[in-house]
């Protein structure tokens, strides 16, 4: 059985938060032609694009961010001290066990 379709924000096909790449997904449309209509018809309303940025910033409060893809690092990681790293996990510290080996010192010159 197929996986029921959810008009979901995308986390992968984004720009600003997400809301035109997640319409595209859903509906299988090119989300860079998506953007242009949208930019187009929200500078072609006579109060010049505010009502355009108000409807998205509506959309992308109520819209939910996809939870079915695995997020990954972006720009803002930078500055979250997020990235590469591993999520810190609350619990038990592990020690590991170090032991030390006495290492002969071999110089060049035979001493």
């Amino acid at each position: 059985m197929a996986a029921k379709k959810r008009l979901v924000r995308s986390r992968t096909n984004r720009l600003v938060g997400g809301v035109l790449g997640g319409i595209a997904e859903y509906f299988d449309w090119n989300a860079n032609i998506l953007r242009l209509i949208y930019v187009l018809v929200s500078l072609a309303i006579p109060t010049h694009g505010v009502l355009g940025l108000l409807v998205y910033v509506i959309v992308m409060t109520f819209m939910p961010l996809d939870d079915s893809q695995p997020t990954t690092p972006s720009f803002r990681d930078l500055f979250r001290g997020g990235g590469a790293q591993e999520p810190q996990q609350p619990g038990r510290k592990v020690i590991h066990d170090v032991t030390e080996q006495d290492v002969k010192d071999q110089h060049k010159d035979g001493d």
